[in-house]
Order: structure tokens, then sequence, then C-alpha cells
């Protein structure tokens, strides 16, 4: 049990990083973006600012992590949701390119 419970943060790490990307990816070829400040820049610019992002979340988890690891447990789920939910909306909610 203890080899599930010390892999369980990086699988969770993972699926964070996943969710995020397909987020990034999916705005990427909606005609508009509902975000406005992945609306208003260049391609390069958005993948670069969610790259940072995913980066800053995941140094946060590794730095609160040891001393709190069910508060990074929660970080890394409302981030999974969040890219979840910010892709299901640009997948459903917005017209692709075409």
């Amino acid at each position: 049990m203890a080899a599930v419970s010390r892999d369980f943060p990086i699988a969770l790490a993972a699926t964070f990083v996943v969710t995020q990307l397909a987020d990034a990816i999916s705005a990427l070829v909606v005609a508009r973006e509902i975000n406005p400040i992945i609306g208003a820049t260049p391609p390069v610019v958005s993948i670069i600012l969610k790259v940072v992002l995913i980066c800053f979340v995941l140094a946060v988890v590794q730095v609160i992590g040891p001393r709190r690891p069910g508060l990074a447990r929660v970080v890394l789920v409302v981030g999974v949701v969040a890219g979840i939910v910010g892709t299901i909306s640009n997948t459903d909610l917005t017209p692709i390119r075409g």
C-alpha cells in the first residue's frame, strides 16, 4: 500500500500536465477563445504561458508536498478539474476553425 500512496502524487501530477496541455491545444483549434489572455495573444505566447503555469503549479506542489501532502493533492485535483473544464469548454462551446 505504501507504493501506491507514494506513486499517487506522480500519477496525479502527470494527469494535471496532460489535462492542462489538452486545454492549451484545444484552445488553439477553436475559432474564438473564451479566455481573454489566451485569445488575445499569439499561439506561441499562449503555449509558453501555459507551460509556465504548469511549471509553477508543479513547483508549488513540490514545495508544499512534504509538509502538507493533502493540500498538494488538492492543488493538483483543482488543476486537473480546471484542465478538463477548459478542454470541454473549448470543444463544446466554441466552433472549431475550419
